[in-house]
Protein backbone atom coordinates (compact mmCIF):
# COMPACT_ATOMS: atom_id res chain seq x y z
CA UNK A 1 0.00 0.00 0.00
CA UNK A 2 1.34 3.22 -1.19
CA UNK A 3 2.07 6.10 1.66
CA UNK A 4 0.00 8.70 0.18
CA UNK A 5 -3.11 7.57 -0.50
CA UNK A 6 -5.32 10.95 -0.52
CA UNK A 7 -4.50 13.76 -2.56
CA UNK A 8 -4.09 16.03 0.61
CA UNK A 9 -1.12 14.19 1.55
CA UNK A 10 0.31 14.34 -1.64
CA UNK A 11 -0.12 18.37 -1.73
CA UNK A 12 1.77 18.12 1.77
CA UNK A 13 4.97 16.43 0.25
CA UNK A 14 5.02 18.82 -2.38
CA UNK A 15 5.49 21.68 -0.23
CA UNK A 16 8.26 19.83 1.31
CA UNK A 17 10.36 18.87 -1.45
CA UNK A 18 10.33 21.98 -3.38
CA UNK A 19 12.36 22.88 -0.48
CA UNK A 20 15.14 20.35 -1.57
CA UNK A 21 17.59 23.13 -3.09
CA UNK A 22 17.87 24.81 0.11
CA UNK A 23 20.90 22.63 0.81
CA UNK A 24 23.12 23.57 -2.65
CA UNK A 25 24.43 26.51 -3.43
CA UNK A 26 25.43 28.21 -7.60
CA UNK A 27 23.48 30.05 -9.50
CA UNK A 28 19.57 30.01 -10.66
CA UNK A 29 19.83 27.75 -13.52
CA UNK A 30 22.03 24.63 -11.25
CA UNK A 31 19.42 25.25 -8.27
CA UNK A 32 16.62 24.36 -10.86
CA UNK A 33 18.49 21.45 -12.11
CA UNK A 34 18.87 20.34 -8.56
CA UNK A 35 15.08 20.60 -7.97
CA UNK A 36 13.84 19.45 -10.73
CA UNK A 37 15.61 16.18 -10.27
CA UNK A 38 14.07 15.89 -7.01
CA UNK A 39 10.92 16.58 -7.85
CA UNK A 40 11.07 14.27 -10.14
CA UNK A 41 12.27 11.43 -7.85
CA UNK A 42 9.26 12.18 -5.86
CA UNK A 43 6.86 12.44 -8.21
CA UNK A 44 7.54 9.15 -10.07
CA UNK A 45 8.00 7.49 -6.05
CA UNK A 46 5.16 5.34 -6.13
CA UNK A 47 4.40 5.52 -2.63
CA UNK A 48 3.83 8.96 -3.36
CA UNK A 49 2.13 9.06 -6.53
CA UNK A 50 -0.32 6.12 -5.79
CA UNK A 51 -0.52 5.09 -9.03
CA UNK A 52 -1.77 8.66 -10.21
CA UNK A 53 -0.01 10.29 -13.28
CA UNK A 54 1.90 13.19 -11.97
CA UNK A 55 3.73 15.71 -14.14
CA UNK A 56 5.74 18.70 -13.52
CA UNK A 57 4.70 20.88 -16.08
CA UNK A 58 6.11 24.39 -14.96
CA UNK A 59 8.99 25.35 -13.47
CA UNK A 60 10.48 24.41 -10.77
CA UNK A 61 11.47 27.73 -10.84
CA UNK A 62 14.61 29.55 -8.43
CA UNK A 63 14.79 33.09 -7.45
CA UNK A 64 17.62 34.46 -6.26
CA UNK A 65 18.21 38.32 -4.34
CA UNK A 66 21.16 40.20 -5.51
CA UNK A 67 24.39 38.61 -5.21
CA UNK A 68 22.62 35.13 -3.75
CA UNK A 69 23.80 31.64 -4.70
CA UNK A 70 21.29 30.87 -2.31
CA UNK A 71 17.46 29.28 -3.19
CA UNK A 72 16.02 32.13 -1.96
CA UNK A 73 12.28 31.22 -3.53
CA UNK A 74 11.19 28.65 -5.33
CA UNK A 75 7.87 27.25 -7.30
CA UNK A 76 6.81 24.81 -9.24
CA UNK A 77 3.47 23.65 -10.93
CA UNK A 78 2.49 19.85 -10.72
CA UNK A 79 -0.55 18.30 -12.30
CA UNK A 80 -2.32 14.91 -11.18
CA UNK A 81 -4.12 14.09 -14.31
CA UNK A 82 -5.75 11.33 -12.61
CA UNK A 83 -7.33 13.42 -10.19
CA UNK A 84 -7.61 16.37 -12.39
CA UNK A 85 -5.25 18.84 -9.45
CA UNK A 86 -2.62 21.13 -10.54
CA UNK A 87 -0.55 22.29 -7.37
CA UNK A 88 1.74 25.33 -6.75
CA UNK A 89 4.17 24.01 -4.10
CA UNK A 90 6.36 27.41 -2.89
CA UNK A 91 9.14 27.06 -1.12
CA UNK A 92 9.86 27.18 3.00
CA UNK A 93 12.42 29.17 5.16
CA UNK A 94 15.62 28.55 3.80
CA UNK A 95 18.12 28.44 6.95
CA UNK A 96 21.02 29.12 4.75
CA UNK A 97 19.41 32.05 3.12
CA UNK A 98 20.33 35.28 4.76
CA UNK A 99 17.52 37.03 2.81
CA UNK A 100 14.73 34.54 3.67
CA UNK A 101 15.94 34.65 7.39
CA UNK A 102 16.06 38.14 8.27
CA UNK A 103 14.05 40.22 5.76
CA UNK A 104 11.40 38.11 4.44
CA UNK A 105 11.07 36.48 8.12
CA UNK A 106 11.56 38.40 10.76
CA UNK A 107 10.44 41.99 8.08
CA UNK A 108 7.43 41.92 10.03
CA UNK A 109 7.51 45.44 12.54
CA UNK A 110 4.22 46.94 11.78
CA UNK A 111 5.51 50.14 10.93
CA UNK A 112 7.13 48.59 7.64
CA UNK A 113 3.37 46.58 6.98
CA UNK A 114 2.89 47.68 2.71
CA UNK A 115 -0.43 47.33 0.90
CA UNK A 116 -1.21 44.00 0.42
CA UNK A 117 -2.20 41.74 -2.54
CA UNK A 118 -5.91 43.93 -3.24
CA UNK A 119 -6.60 44.96 0.17
CA UNK A 120 -5.00 45.09 3.38
CA UNK A 121 -1.67 45.41 4.55
CA UNK A 122 1.25 42.52 4.87
CA UNK A 123 4.48 42.69 6.31
CA UNK A 124 7.20 44.17 4.09
CA UNK A 125 9.26 40.51 4.17
CA UNK A 126 6.56 38.57 3.36
CA UNK A 127 5.35 41.65 0.59
CA UNK A 128 8.76 41.13 -0.98
CA UNK A 129 8.68 36.67 -0.97
CA UNK A 130 5.31 37.68 -3.02
CA UNK A 131 6.76 39.23 -5.59
CA UNK A 132 9.70 37.47 -6.13
CA UNK A 133 7.42 34.71 -6.85
CA UNK A 134 5.06 36.24 -9.17
CA UNK A 135 8.13 37.46 -11.37
CA UNK A 136 9.60 34.18 -11.70
CA UNK A 137 9.54 32.45 -15.10
CA UNK A 138 9.32 29.11 -16.48
CA UNK A 139 9.63 28.09 -20.18
CA UNK A 140 9.41 31.79 -21.20
CA UNK A 141 6.03 32.06 -19.31
CA UNK A 142 5.25 33.46 -15.80
CA UNK A 143 3.03 31.61 -13.15
CA UNK A 144 0.43 34.33 -13.75
CA UNK A 145 0.46 33.16 -17.75
CA UNK A 146 1.21 29.62 -17.08
CA UNK A 147 -2.17 28.99 -15.10
CA UNK A 148 -4.49 31.82 -16.92
CA UNK A 149 -3.67 29.33 -20.27
CA UNK A 150 -4.06 26.04 -18.74
CA UNK A 151 -7.03 26.64 -16.60
CA UNK A 152 -10.21 24.43 -17.02
CA UNK A 153 -13.09 24.09 -15.10
CA UNK A 154 -12.71 20.07 -15.25
CA UNK A 155 -9.62 20.55 -12.99
CA UNK A 156 -9.27 22.09 -9.54
CA UNK A 157 -5.70 24.38 -8.46
CA UNK A 158 -4.09 24.58 -4.96
CA UNK A 159 -1.22 26.54 -3.89
CA UNK A 160 0.51 24.95 -0.98
CA UNK A 161 3.59 25.91 1.42
CA UNK A 162 4.98 24.98 4.72
CA UNK A 163 6.34 28.03 7.05
CA UNK A 164 7.53 30.24 5.01
CA UNK A 165 5.68 29.41 2.07
CA UNK A 166 2.74 28.41 4.24
CA UNK A 167 2.37 32.28 4.83
CA UNK A 168 3.14 32.80 1.24
CA UNK A 169 0.58 30.48 0.13
CA UNK A 170 -3.11 33.03 0.77
CA UNK A 171 -0.89 35.73 -0.29
CA UNK A 172 -0.35 33.94 -3.89
CA UNK A 173 -3.56 32.73 -3.76
CA UNK A 174 -5.31 36.16 -3.45
CA UNK A 175 -3.13 38.10 -5.47
CA UNK A 176 -3.65 35.67 -8.99
CA UNK A 177 -7.00 34.72 -8.16
CA UNK A 178 -9.01 37.74 -5.55
CA UNK A 179 -12.38 35.98 -6.02
CA UNK A 180 -11.09 32.45 -5.27
CA UNK A 181 -12.86 30.39 -7.48
CA UNK A 182 -15.36 32.77 -8.70
CA UNK A 183 -14.08 34.46 -12.23
CA UNK A 184 -11.05 32.05 -11.89
CA UNK A 185 -11.79 29.88 -14.81
CA UNK A 186 -10.73 26.44 -12.63
CA UNK A 187 -13.86 24.07 -11.08
CA UNK A 188 -11.73 24.84 -7.81
CA UNK A 189 -9.18 27.58 -6.41
CA UNK A 190 -7.62 25.93 -2.70
CA UNK A 191 -5.10 26.41 -0.64
CA UNK A 192 -3.23 23.98 1.73
CA UNK A 193 -0.78 26.02 4.01
CA UNK A 194 0.45 24.32 6.25
CA UNK A 195 2.70 25.63 9.46
CA UNK A 196 2.06 29.58 8.36
CA UNK A 197 3.20 32.09 10.33
CA UNK A 198 -0.11 35.03 10.25
CA UNK A 199 0.87 37.78 7.49
CA UNK A 200 -1.86 40.02 7.28
CA UNK A 201 -3.94 42.55 8.87
CA UNK A 202 -7.95 41.96 9.60
CA UNK A 203 -9.12 43.60 6.62
CA UNK A 204 -6.84 41.45 4.33
CA UNK A 205 -7.59 38.16 6.90
CA UNK A 206 -11.24 38.57 6.09
CA UNK A 207 -11.31 39.46 2.71
CA UNK A 208 -8.86 36.04 2.42
CA UNK A 209 -11.72 34.29 4.09
CA UNK A 210 -14.80 35.58 2.50
CA UNK A 211 -13.04 34.45 -1.21
CA UNK A 212 -11.22 31.37 0.47
CA UNK A 213 -14.03 29.24 2.87
CA UNK A 214 -12.86 26.83 4.45
CA UNK A 215 -13.71 23.10 2.90
CA UNK A 216 -14.08 20.24 4.77
CA UNK A 217 -13.17 17.57 2.30
CA UNK A 218 -13.16 14.39 4.98
CA UNK A 219 -12.26 16.00 8.34
CA UNK A 220 -8.67 16.17 10.11
CA UNK A 221 -5.92 17.48 7.36
CA UNK A 222 -8.61 16.72 4.66
CA UNK A 223 -9.55 20.38 4.63
CA UNK A 224 -9.06 23.31 2.11
CA UNK A 225 -8.12 26.88 2.57
CA UNK A 226 -6.98 26.80 6.37
CA UNK A 227 -3.50 26.92 7.60
CA UNK A 228 -3.18 23.54 9.27
CA UNK A 229 -0.98 23.86 12.21
CA UNK A 230 0.79 21.86 15.16
CA UNK A 231 0.27 23.40 18.66
CA UNK A 232 3.39 22.90 19.27
CA UNK A 233 4.90 24.60 16.75
CA UNK A 234 5.86 27.95 17.77
CA UNK A 235 6.09 29.47 13.58
CA UNK A 236 2.27 29.45 13.48
CA UNK A 237 1.49 31.07 16.55
CA UNK A 238 3.47 33.96 14.74
CA UNK A 239 2.51 37.12 14.30
CA UNK A 240 -1.09 37.19 15.45
CA UNK A 241 -1.63 38.18 19.12
CA UNK A 242 -4.17 36.09 19.91
CA UNK A 243 -5.22 34.78 23.68
CA UNK A 244 -6.42 31.04 22.12
CA UNK A 245 -4.77 30.56 19.44
CA UNK A 246 -2.90 30.78 17.21
CA UNK A 247 -1.07 33.81 18.80
CA UNK A 248 2.15 34.95 20.35
CA UNK A 249 0.38 34.56 23.87
CA UNK A 250 0.56 30.56 23.15
CA UNK A 251 4.28 30.31 23.33
CA UNK A 252 4.14 29.19 27.28
CA UNK A 253 6.41 27.18 29.64
CA UNK A 254 5.79 24.57 32.77
CA UNK A 255 7.58 22.99 35.06
CA UNK A 256 5.56 19.89 35.64
CA UNK A 257 5.59 17.26 32.90
CA UNK A 258 1.72 16.92 32.67
CA UNK A 259 1.59 20.81 31.65
CA UNK A 260 -0.43 21.86 28.69
CA UNK A 261 2.19 24.64 28.13
CA UNK A 262 3.92 24.51 24.82
CA UNK A 263 7.20 23.73 26.70
CA UNK A 264 8.24 21.54 29.37
CA UNK A 265 10.90 23.72 31.48
CA UNK A 266 12.94 23.78 34.58
CA UNK A 267 12.74 27.32 36.05
CA UNK A 268 15.98 28.46 34.41
CA UNK A 269 14.90 27.77 30.66
CA UNK A 270 11.23 29.85 31.89
CA UNK A 271 12.83 32.93 31.91
CA UNK A 272 14.57 32.23 28.62
CA UNK A 273 11.46 31.11 26.67
CA UNK A 274 9.61 34.29 28.06
CA UNK A 275 12.22 36.48 27.06
CA UNK A 276 11.75 34.62 23.37
CA UNK A 277 8.14 35.42 23.40
CA UNK A 278 8.65 39.07 24.52
CA UNK A 279 10.84 39.75 21.49
CA UNK A 280 8.84 38.17 18.89
CA UNK A 281 5.62 40.31 20.34
CA UNK A 282 7.76 43.77 19.86
CA UNK A 283 8.39 42.37 16.38
CA UNK A 284 5.43 41.97 15.54
CA UNK A 285 4.29 45.38 17.50
CA UNK A 286 3.31 44.68 21.17
CA UNK A 287 -0.20 46.00 22.42
CA UNK A 288 -0.31 47.57 19.09
CA UNK A 289 0.08 44.38 16.97
CA UNK A 290 -2.29 44.43 13.54
CA UNK A 291 -1.45 40.74 12.56
CA UNK A 292 -5.19 38.48 12.62
CA UNK A 293 -4.76 34.86 11.24
CA UNK A 294 -6.16 33.61 8.11
CA UNK A 295 -8.49 30.51 8.19
CA UNK A 296 -6.77 28.13 10.97
CA UNK A 297 -7.36 24.77 11.80
CA UNK A 298 -5.43 23.52 14.99
CA UNK A 299 -4.60 20.53 13.58
CA UNK A 300 -2.68 18.66 16.05
CA UNK A 301 -0.69 18.87 19.39
CA UNK A 302 2.90 17.55 18.48
CA UNK A 303 4.48 14.60 21.39
CA UNK A 304 7.28 16.33 22.97
CA UNK A 305 10.23 15.05 21.53
CA UNK A 306 13.04 15.84 24.53
CA UNK A 307 11.11 16.11 27.50
CA UNK A 308 12.59 18.70 29.73
CA UNK A 309 14.19 21.48 28.14
CA UNK A 310 16.89 22.59 30.14
CA UNK A 311 19.32 24.14 27.69
CA UNK A 312 19.03 26.47 24.46
CA UNK A 313 20.56 23.54 22.53
CA UNK A 314 17.34 21.11 23.17
CA UNK A 315 15.27 24.32 23.40
CA UNK A 316 16.27 24.41 19.42
CA UNK A 317 15.95 21.13 18.86
CA UNK A 318 12.50 20.97 20.33
CA UNK A 319 11.61 23.57 18.41
CA UNK A 320 12.87 22.29 15.04
CA UNK A 321 11.33 19.15 15.60
CA UNK A 322 7.46 20.31 16.01
CA UNK A 323 7.85 22.83 13.04
CA UNK A 324 9.22 19.89 10.94
CA UNK A 325 8.93 16.08 11.49
CA UNK A 326 6.16 16.56 13.35
CA UNK A 327 3.75 17.58 10.53
CA UNK A 328 5.36 14.28 8.62
CA UNK A 329 4.65 12.34 10.90
CA UNK A 330 0.87 13.59 11.76
CA UNK A 331 1.03 13.66 7.74
CA UNK A 332 2.07 9.79 7.77
CA UNK A 333 4.48 10.42 5.64
CA UNK A 334 7.89 9.86 7.32
CA UNK A 335 8.88 7.16 5.47
CA UNK A 336 9.17 9.42 2.24
CA UNK A 337 11.42 11.70 3.98
CA UNK A 338 14.56 11.80 5.94
CA UNK A 339 13.94 13.48 9.56
CA UNK A 340 17.62 15.48 9.09
CA UNK A 341 17.74 16.16 5.54
CA UNK A 342 14.06 17.96 5.71
CA UNK A 343 15.54 20.08 9.10
CA UNK A 344 18.67 20.58 6.83
CA UNK A 345 16.04 22.17 4.74
CA UNK A 346 13.68 23.65 6.43
CA UNK A 347 13.68 25.73 9.95
CA UNK A 348 11.65 28.04 11.46
CA UNK A 349 12.15 31.92 11.14
CA UNK A 350 12.22 32.67 14.67
CA UNK A 351 15.30 30.49 15.64
CA UNK A 352 17.74 32.75 14.93
CA UNK A 353 15.87 34.49 17.98
CA UNK A 354 16.05 31.52 20.08
CA UNK A 355 20.47 31.61 19.22
CA UNK A 356 20.53 35.44 19.87
CA UNK A 357 18.86 35.13 24.12
CA UNK A 358 20.78 31.42 24.00
CA UNK A 359 22.37 32.87 27.31
CA UNK A 360 20.18 34.58 28.90
CA UNK A 361 18.66 31.51 31.05
CA UNK A 362 22.98 30.16 31.98
CA UNK A 363 23.57 33.98 32.51
CA UNK A 364 20.42 34.19 35.06
CA UNK A 365 21.88 30.70 36.63
CA UNK A 366 25.33 31.89 36.86
CA UNK A 367 24.12 35.51 38.68
CA UNK A 368 22.23 33.50 41.56
CA UNK A 369 25.14 30.79 42.06
CA UNK A 370 27.20 34.05 42.34
CA UNK A 371 24.94 35.83 44.36
CA UNK A 372 24.53 32.60 47.11
CA UNK A 373 28.26 32.53 47.30
CA UNK A 374 28.39 35.74 48.41
CA UNK A 375 25.96 35.51 50.92
CA UNK A 376 27.79 32.22 52.43
CA UNK A 377 29.08 33.21 55.46
CA UNK A 378 33.25 33.15 55.32
CA UNK A 379 34.70 29.96 56.93
CA UNK A 380 38.25 29.46 58.72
Amino acid sequence: MAVCTNIQQQVYCLAIKICAAATQTGDSAALTTYLQTELDALVGDADFNNGDDWQIVWGPAVWQAPFSDYSDQAAAVCYNSTQNFYVVPISATNPNSPYNVFFEDLGAVPFYMVAGPGTGKVSVGNSAGLQALLSLEAGGAGLADFLKGVASSADDLVFCGHSLGGGLTPLLAYALYPGGTTGSGWGNVYTFPTAGPTTGDSVFAAAFNAAYPVVDAGGGYQMWNANQYNAHDLVPNAWAPGSTGPGLAQVTTGIVPWTTAMYYTGVKMSGEIAALRTIAENFAGGSANPYVATNNNALFTGAREYGEISDSTTLAKEILYQHTTAYNVEFGVTTLFDAAEVQATIQPPLLPLVLAIGGIGDAVAAADAAAAAQAEPATG
